[in-house]
């Protein structure tokens, strides 16, 4: 058996098309606000591409470096989530020391947080009710999906229990009816549980992670994970070991990143239009 590596750009494509008709539809210009360390050349370079590829979604994103201290900081956002002006605001990582994740979604609040780490959508999730969830979780369900079809009684193993992708996936994954198993630093068994997984993600960051020990013939991966080794970028996919065993393999970064670039738009737009059609 070969195994496919997918990539998401296509699909990204079509939805960033999609989002675009809907801002159309709706006549407006969603508007967001992104933070980044503007003396860390990867973020800005990051958040030029997400400029870049925001237009072709009719988004217009504003770069802004994060002031110079926690206090100035949160100001900093809540004068954002004041101004009528800005749709959506998204704090870059790592965040400035001393700044607190939630504390900054509480600063943005719910309406214009658009990363799903405000209590309020992370708490709808939680509850099954409707949510702006954090894009990369989001992505790894249309991978999923796309990869395997519905999801309702499928086998599925999440590896990661981050705030931004493992925990909201498995809320996904359960809205949708599948059987989710959790594995994450303290797993004393990892292999043991992924092998009975038909879909594995990981998210997790530690390059090689998972091998051909670690899967059952067949299985689906999604590989979230991004880490970087002499200049190579690397998932948490050994894709060597895995080859021939795994039926299919997300490409890393080209499978689930785009696909998260073209949610997050997606949430944004959902922010603006949900702010404009307030009485």
């Amino acid at each position: 058996m070969q195994t496919r590596i997918f990539s998401g750009l296509d699909l990204a494509r079509g939805m960033h098309a999609e989002t675009l008709r809907r801002a159309q539809s709706a006549g407006i210009r969603p508007t967001c606000s992104v933070l980044l360390d503007a003396t860390n050349a990867g973020a800005r370079a990051y958040a030029a591409r997400q400029q870049e590829m925001a237009e072709q979604a009719g988004i217009a994103l504003t770069l802004l470096a994060y002031e110079s201290d926690p206090p100035a900081i949160y100001r900093q956002l809540a004068a954002l989530r004041d101004d009528p002006a800005v749709d959506a605001v998204m704090t870059l990582y790592p965040l400035p020391q001393g700044v607190d994740a939630i504390a900054a979604a509480l600063a943005i609040g719910a309406e214009k947080d658009v990363d799903g780490l405000h209590p309020l959508n992370a708490g709808n999730l939680l509850l099954g009710a409707p949510s702006r969830g954090a894009a990369t979780a989001q992505a790894s369900v249309i991978c999923a999906e796309t990869l395997f079809g519905d999801l309702a009684g499928a086998n599925v193993a999440v590896v990661g229990a981050s705030a931004v992708v493992g925990r909201p996936l498995t809320m996904m994954l359960l809205d949708r009816n599948a059987s989710v198993s959790a594995g994450h630093v303290a797993t004393r068994d990892l292999a043991a549980l992924t092998r009975q997984a038909e879909i594995v993600v990981s998210a997790t960051g530690i390059a090689g992670l998972i091998t051909a020990d670690h899967i059952a013939q067949g299985a689906i991966l999604i590989d979230v994970g991004i880490s970087r080794r002499n200049r190579q970028i690397l998932g948490d996919v050994d894709l060597a070991s895995v080859e021939g065993k795994a039926a299919a393999v997300t490409h890393a970064p080209d499978g689930v990143g785009p696909i998260t670039t073209a949610c997050l738009f997606r949430n944004i737009v959902d922010a603006a239009i949900s702010r404009h059609n307030k009485p």
